[in-house]
């Protein structure tokens, strides 16, 4: 993370201690609110920190050139108008997981957080139950995205069918306020290994995506619904899913955000980045979410989608007992043991597995930045 760094803002001489993670935060508050800022407004979009360590990374951008300090206002100079200006979109990150997790997120008081919240961890007993995790989500500060809750039914392959209809889901999504919610879709990374056929459940999920969009559309919400693309091995089958919507009227133009499903499981990272890619390319200028990826295939793809979801940070933690350090170096997770007897609690690790987290989420936004102004510089 280091070297990239000294490459994206062209410095040298930063010492080992330097802020190196801050410098980028604090460069984006300026790319984000406008070249021109006070110091209060700085600390309200800054978020994150103590107040005396928000000054000495000021006070270091001051001293290498990219702000300058007139009375009470912090300015972008030539240099650092620069720097932030050429800074390509990044994608934004949601964090999925319930319970524990959230309390640990909670806890760590870093802002704003989105987070994706599946509905089917809700349902019980015939109906949807109300749950504090909607509450501590929205705490958060970020977006709350509702997933289909497709893993928690699926798992045993017992129909094409969910517990709830389109109105129960849709009714659910609207008394907890998400700002986003998936539309209801078959998984077919768990079902057609067990023997589903992928053109059927190609059609389920696009019949049930229309369900969904026609009750978020007769109670006013439809600017909420996110349509989930399926396949299965081929990036084909994703192209077909969408022309499949498109016969029933549901297109791009009318829909700016998509999902992809299914490529959570898959293990070929380049397979998963050539369904990326030509959804990306069918899907040009819409917003594209990828559900669950892991996190090889997500460098290859990180500047090709517009956000993504990840529980590997809760997952580790509760399975394995592990946390999970992000290397700079080598852009992976080095998986270390921490359990020693009931010396850590799950949370414990949770906490600091997402320190990691989003650490691995700055690091690769400036791979990416650094990575596509070199190939725009050879092209």
């Amino acid at each position: 993370m280091l070297n990239l760094l000294k490459e994206l803002l062209g410095v040298k001489g930063y010492e080992r201690a330097k802020p190196y993670v801050a410098v980028l935060n604090v460069l984006e508050v300026f790319a984000n609110e406008g070249p021109c800022l006070s110091y209060q407004q700085i600390l309200r979009a800054y978020g994150r920190g103590e107040k005396g360590y928000l000054k000495r990374v000021l006070k270091e951008l001051e001293s290498k050139g990219f702000v300058e300090r007139i009375d009470d206002e912090y300015r972008l100079t030539a240099k650092g108008y620069a720097v932030t200006q050429r800074d390509p979109p990044r994608p934004e990150l949601f964090l999925a997981g319930a319970d524990v997790a959230l309390r640990a997120a909670k806890r760590l008081r870093v802002r704003p957080l989105n987070w994706l919240l599946s509905a089917g961890r809700y349902w019980r007993g015939g109906g949807f139950k109300e749950s504090k995790d909607f509450r501590l989500a929205r705490s958060l500060g970020g977006l709350l995205f509702l997933d289909s809750g497709a893993q928690q039914f699926y798992r045993k392959f017992r129909g094409l069918e969910y517990p709830y209809t389109a109105k129960q889901y849709i009714d659910f999504a609207t008394k907890v306020k998400a700002d986003l919610i998936a539309t209801l879709d078959l998984p077919l990374d768990l079902l057609a290994p067990k023997g589903l056929c992928v053109e059927r459940g190609l059609k389920r999920t696009v019949e049930l995506g229309i369900e969904i969009i026609s009750r978020a559309e007769s109670i006013g919400i439809l600017e909420k619904v996110v349509p989930v693309l399926q396949g299965y091995d081929d990036p084909s089958q994703w192209l077909e899913c969408l022309d499949m919507y498109k016969e029933h009227g549901v297109t791009p133009q009318k829909f700016a955000y998509w999902g992809l499903g299914s490529l959570c499981m898959m293990r070929s990272a380049r397979l998963v980045e050539e369904v990326v890619r030509e959804v990306r390319g069918a899907l040009r200028t819409n917003k594209v979410h990828v559900f669950g990826i892991g996190l090889n295939a997500l460098k290859r793809v990180y500047s090709l989608v517009d956000s993504y979801d990840t529980s590997a940070w809760v997952y580790w933690a509760k399975m394995d007992g592990a946390i999970l350090v992000w290397s700079s170096r080598r852009r992976s997770f080095i998986h270390v043991q921490a359990r020693d007897g009931k010396r850590y609690s799950t949370e414990d690790l949770m906490e600091v597995n997402l320190k990691n987290l989003l650490e691995m989420h700055e690091d690769l936004s400036l791979y990416s930045s650094t990575k596509l102004r070199g190939e725009e510089r050879e092209g």
